[in-house]
């Protein structure tokens, strides 16, 4: 009897430790996950006002922007040509002599003659004064000792126009002459290049000509070959007058500093890039497209950046086509709100975010 009482008491026992265990189980499995609220780090892009633009792109040339072919102005035989084609000179450097043998025996002439005339000047002076000689005669020797004058001085400089020199710093593009060959006035000798300022040329279409003004004109900016990651600012200098007959296209001229640590020379190809407003610009909001995100529904929303509580909200928004870097905004936000630029796809409402840096303001043309 008692033996099987202690059964009894056994089964229930196991029955309600198994009763216990399974409610146990069911309530560990149903408790809530908590969600991730750790501070992320992100970028938050300023939401501004963007004009819409267009760009135009054209092949251009370089030219320098001064280019001279020196000359003697003197004949004789080239004893000096010290330079060499690609070379660089400063200004006053010696390019070129011819031998000054001869002008240097014309000017020591001139001044022998002008002494004489000088003694013969002084002698009738005296004469005058001692009422020898008439004042006619002291006239003629006056003229004739300034023209002696006039001699010395011309002497002179045909002796300094023995050597050329540079009028300013320049790269030297060509050599027309060896050394040691008679050369006549006018002769060219070297071809000089002011490479201060660098021209690039361009051939742009008559229509925009016609239909741009200055006030729609963004930048200007060349590109080079060898440096594709580097843009150079241009300014306008002049264009040409007429279209030319076969392409309708008008000679435009900009200019640039030249750059340091880039030996651009003329005849190099560059790329000349215009950035316009567009005719019919208007303001309107454009947002990096790395900053929308798209819910099951395939609607676009953007999370909107809270600058005092560093929290993120979902905004819906309704965009436009892309522009540019980024994509046009119609609806659902207002210029001066903060989003988060990269990282949206992972945040939740009510998550708390870092800023990393500043607000971004300028759209780039990869925001991931």
């Amino acid at each position: 009897m008692n033996s099987k009482l202690n059964r009894k008491l056994g089964a229930k026992r196991m029955l309600a430790l198994n009763v216990t265990l399974l409610l146990s189980g069911c309530g560990a499995s149903e408790a809530p996950v908590v969600a991730d609220q750790s501070v992320r780090p992100a970028r938050i892009f300023a939401v501004g006002a963007e004009t819409r633009t267009e760009t135009h792109a054209f092949v251009g040339r370089v030219e320098a922007a001064q280019t001279i072919d020196l000359t003697f102005r003197v004949p004789g035989l080239l004893t000096a040509l010290p330079v060499l084609e690609g070379q660089a000179v400063r200004a006053d450097d010696l390019v070129a002599a011819i031998d000054p043998t001869d002008y240097q025996l014309a000017l020591r002439e001139a001044q022998v003659q002008r002494e004489l005339a000088r003694q013969d000047l002084a002698r009738k002076r005296k004469l005058l004064d001692e009422r020898g000689i008439s004042q006619s005669t002291v006239d003629e020797a006056q003229a004739l000792f300034e023209l002696r004058e006039v001699t010395v001085a011309q002497a002179s400089e045909n002796l300094e126009r023995t050597r050329l020199r540079a009028p300013w710093d320049a790269f030297v593009a060509r050599r027309y002459l060896d050394n040691h060959v008679n050369v006549r006035v006018g002769d060219p000798i070297v071809r000089l290049s002011d490479l201060t300022e660098l021209y690039i040329i361009a051939n742009v279409p008559e229509t925009l000509i016609a239909t741009v003004t200055p006030e729609r004109v963004i930048g200007m900016h060349a590109h080079f070959g060898f440096v594709p990651e580097q843009r150079f600012e241009l300014s306008f200098r002049e264009n040409s007058g007429e279209s030319d007959a076969v392409a309708q296209t008008f000679e435009i001229t900009f200019a640039m500093p030249r750059p340091e640590g880039w030996n651009i020379l003329p005849g190099m190809t560059a790329t000349v890039e215009i950035e316009l407003t567009a005719p019919d610009a208007a303001e309107e909001l454009q947002i990096p497209t790395s900053a929308l995100v798209t819910d099951p529904q395939k609607k676009y929303f953007v999370w909107v950046y809270d600058d005092a509580t560093h929290a993120v909200a979902r905004r819906p928004v309704t965009v436009g086509p892309a522009a540019g870097a980024g994509i046009s905004v119609r609806s659902g936000l207002e210029p001066g709100e903060l989003i988060v630029a990269s990282g949206a796809a992972s945040l939740q409402p009510g998550m708390r975010v870092r800023m990393l840096g500043t607000p971004v303001t300028e759209l780039q043309r990869d925001e991931r």
